[in-house]
């Protein structure tokens, strides 16, 4: 009698802990949601330039966080914060989210669930920032905005190395051969683009847009195709590290940075690598954003009349950037050819926390006489801002004579 009545108070006690368990609020138990179908999209632009967003997985709670919600494209001296959207559970047993109408433009974003960071896995469309992986979405309805959408006809990307006799490492670079390349024994022009302090060899590529808004051009006749040239200029390489980690350490050896050149001298190495490797013409150009402006112009004085223009986006330069007057070679380096001096683009926000430093730099061009165009526009030091200075470029690069002064 005792065992029975023991085991019949453990049947009631069960029976309790089952009814408790179904009268408890929906956010104390875990949520198994039901798959997706084919045709599941977690990321769609509607035309009236609102994004919704859906995520499918088991989850308590999930929320997207985005720089779709950046307030004012005025607002920012330095990045596009992403804030936070919560994402609702509904009848299909996804979580859903739509934003309010955004500016045309490329952001970036990523799921947040239950707390921690959850890349999308069905947008291959990806970019590195900041050591974390973010995934890309667009959205068109302006002709710059447009320049971003993924081009008809695509080229090839080649991502591969080469070696620093100067700093004896092997550096990574991505380069991108024009659509038609292959097919034609055409020439073209080559563009380096160097990216700043927190990027790495893909930066260009993925929040930069490059090659979309070179082919977009191009299909246009706004500009010329061209092999743009990618590479990672940050400090201390770790070949058994992605680059893209290595922000502080920059940051930290930033006066080394400045001072021993190195990474130029790796520069000029990849520079003769790319002239006897690829059908280039003789329209040979340079830019960077941020500090690799700074890269960019130290180069282009380390092989004085090689480039035909140097962009400089959003700056961090002083004097000792400024060009040389004597046209010269590194010794050796005879596969470089020397062209006339190149002229000068100088791009940089009002609200940019180096914009002082830009205004300092145009002046002190105009005080030596050097050909060049000085641009300000609105935005801070983000990547916007760097696409628009790009497009730009590419545009004003077109016309031969407003690159010869």
């Amino acid at each position: 009698m005792t065992n029975l009545h023991w085991h019949t108070r453990n049947k009631v006690r069960l029976i309790g802990l089952g009814v408790l368990l179904c009268v408890l609020p929906a956010g104390a138990r875990k949520r198994y949601v039901v798959q997706p179908s084919s045709d599941y999209q977690s990321v769609e632009v509607h035309e009236d330039s609102t994004v919704s967003f859906c995520y499918c997985g088991a989850a308590r709670r999930v929320s997207v966080q985005s720089d779709l919600l950046y307030a004012d494209e005025d607002s920012s001296r330095y990045s596009d914060h992403p804030r936070r959207i919560r994402m609702r559970l509904q009848s299909d047993g996804c979580f859903h989210a739509t934003t309010r109408a955004v500016s045309p433009e490329t952001y970036t974003y990523c799921f947040r669930v239950n707390g921690k960071r959850k890349p999308d896995p069905l947008n291959s469309d990806t970019a590195w920032q900041k050591m974390h992986k973010w995934n890309v979405v667009n959205v068109g309805g302006t002709p710059q905005a447009d320049l971003y959408r993924q081009p008809e006809k695509q080229g090839t990307l080649i991502r591969t190395t080469w070696y620093s006799t100067a700093e004896k490492l092997n550096r990574h670079v991505n380069i991108y051969l024009p659509a038609g390349y292959e097919q034609t024994e055409t020439e073209y022009p080559v563009l380096y683009l160097i990216h700043g302090i927190n990027g790495y060899e893909g930066s260009w590529a993925e929040r930069g847009r490059a090659i979309q808004i070179m082919e977009n051009m191009a299909a246009e006749g706004a500009c010329q195709p061209m092999i743009l040239v990618m590479p990672d200029v940050n400090f201390g390489v770790h070949e058994d590290r992605p680059s893209h980690h290595t922000l502080w350490n920059n940051v930290f050896n930033y006066p080394r940075l400045c001072h021993d050149h190195d990474i130029e001298k790796s520069l000029v190495e990849l520079i003769q690598m790319v002239d006897t490797s690829y059908r280039l013409s003789g329209e040979r150009y340079i830019a960077g954003l941020s500090d690799g402006a700074r890269l960019a112009a130290n180069t282009a004085n380390i092989v004085t009349g090689y480039f035909s223009a140097v962009g400089m986006f959003s700056p961090v330069v002083h004097k000792n950037q400024l060009p040389l007057t004597i046209k010269d070679t590194l010794a050796g380096n005879d596969s470089l050819s020397v062209k006339e001096s190149a002229a000068y683009f100088v791009y940089t926000g009002r609200r940019d926390m180096f914009h002082p430093n830009a205004k300092r730099f145009h002046r002190r061009l105009e005080k030596a006489g050097v050909p060049h165009v000085y641009v300000e526009s609105i935005g801070g030091h983000t990547w916007r801002n760097w696409r628009l200075y790009l497009s730009d470029f590419l545009g004003k690069l077109k016309d031969e004579k407003q690159v010869v002064f």
